[in-house]
């Protein structure tokens, strides 16, 4: 039987709803890393060395991971629509107030409260897509949705290299219009996500009744066959006691720290690469879209791929591998060499992102894939806690940047072996493939 009311559902999600989260998670990623390319102008006017700078970084990682769980239960409890407006609400706030501050203490007050804010976005929007998209399709659906990360910086050099330029305008330093005009879209979505997101295909405006229907069929259908074959846990404390689970903690752990390690310095690294020859830190600001320009890139060929294969383990573990190897080739090389290096290793760190996203769901459906997403979610963003620290810290020393640099990589390759003990997920995958491929609408 036909399956083009499913296929014109996924083709509407592809138009309507995935632009729309792409949109909302590119605005809270600069938002959240904005102060790399604030950097230079905060710490000279607030006093900061490289290592408070560092701490400013990391703290809103603390924040953060305190209040995952709880904002992803909420947000499973309420609707995506309610909460993420209130997320979108408070992070805005919070984000503009750092116009104003005028002290280190304030600094990283406001960077503690905006992780508090922005705590469960991310894994509310993972745990939002797996209500909406089926197995099959959801590993190339989650890295367009994370594309927002790399497009962040991409975007993020340009963007605050034009406002950072307003210094002076209105007694205004360049950093303090930074914060406060790339706060604003966020407050302007709240609004927008209120009145627009939809909670379930049923309630999208742009899905016809009987697309909706197949949409919703087949992923019921995909439920019912995880759970009846004891592949997917639904209690919250049943999930928390599940290994894979602690497996994948530990797993994104060691990616965000390699990613979260030299995102907040990559500025710093481009401009090392451009000196002595240009020393235009605008320049440095436009110079650093290279790597994530490559990570786009990456990010759709190995989110395809693994669609494509059904396969997530190993589309991880190499990416991961890459990108430890490529690390440590930035070691032994420096200027545009190790700039190169940094942008392969960051483009291969971000390209795994959809594969292992498309993992929890597999094995957690309903609260504890609330409670395990914001988990693992959690942990890893230890990682965005203590790496920007520890790389503050270790690049003030003679010869830090390739003592941080080696530390990364090993934390990278790590990562690779640990992805190697996940299990296999060929079968289930093409299984689940195959069911949404063959799904039809129910009969009226």
């Amino acid at each position: 039987m036909s399956s083009a009311p499913l296929d014109r559902a996924l083709v509407g999600i592809r138009r309507h709803l995935l632009p729309f989260l792409f949109l909302l998670y590119l605005v809270a990623y600069l938002d959240r890393v904005n102060i790399s390319f604030a950097a230079a102008g905060v710490s000279a006017d607030l006093g900061l060395t490289t290592a408070s700078y560092g701490v400013a970084a990391g703290i809103f990682f603390l924040g953060y991971v305190l209040f995952e769980i709880p904002s992803n239960l909420m947000l499973e409890r309420v609707g995506a629509r309610r909460w993420i407006s209130r997320i979108l609400l408070s992070w805005g706030v919070v984000a503009g107030l750092m116009a104003f501050i005028v002290s280190a203490q304030q600094f990283n007050g406001l960077r503690l409260l905006l992780g508090v804010a922005e705590a469960g976005f991310f894994p509310g929007i993972v745990l939002y897509l797996s209500q909406w998209v089926p197995a099959a399709q959801r590993s190339s659906t989650l890295a367009g949705f994370m594309l927002a990360i790399p497009m962040a910086g991409l975007l993020g050099g340009p963007i605050s290299a034009g406002l950072l330029s307003l210094h002076g305008v209105g007694g205004f330093a360049g950093w303090r219009w930074l914060f406060l005009l790339e706060a604003l879209p966020a407050i302007v979505l709240a609004f927008v996500v209120w009145r627009r997101l939809p909670d379930r295909p049923h309630q999208a405006r742009w899905l016809s009744a009987e697309e909706a229907s197949a949409l919703e069929q087949v992923l019921q259908e995909e439920q019912i066959q995880l759970q009846g074959s004891g592949r997917q846990v639904h209690g919250l404390l049943a999930g928390l006691r599940q290994p894979r689970l602690w497996l994948l903690g530990i797993l994104y752990l060691a990616i965000a720290t390699g990613f979260y390690g030299f995102s907040f310095w990559i500025p710093r690294f481009v401009a090392e690469a451009l000196s002595p020859a240009v020393g235009s830190p605008v320049l440095a600001n436009l110079v650093s879209a290279v790597p994530y320009a490559l990570a786009v890139a990456a990010m759709l060929l190995v989110g395809a791929s693994s669609d494509r294969t059904g396969e997530q383990r190993m589309h991880v573990a190499v990416a991961l591998a890459v990108a430890a190897v490529s690390l440590g080739l930035a070691i032994a090389g420096s200027g545009l060499v190790r700039l190169a290096m940094i942008s392969v290793s960051t483009a291969a760190t971000f390209s795994c992102l959809g594969p292992f996203w498309t993992i929890p769901s597999q094995f957690l459906g309903g609260r504890a894939a609330a409670g395990g997403i914001a988990w693992i979610n959690s942990v890893g963003n230890i990682g965005g806690f203590l790496a920007p620290i520890v790389m503050g810290r270790l690049m003030m020393r003679p010869g830090g940047d390739s003592l941080a640099l080696a530390g990364l990589a090993v934390v990278l390759l790590l990562a690779s072996a640990l992805a190697l003990l996940l299990p296999r997920t060929q079968g289930m995958a093409d299984q689940l493939k195959t069911n949404s491929c063959n799904a039809t609408p129910p009969r009226r």
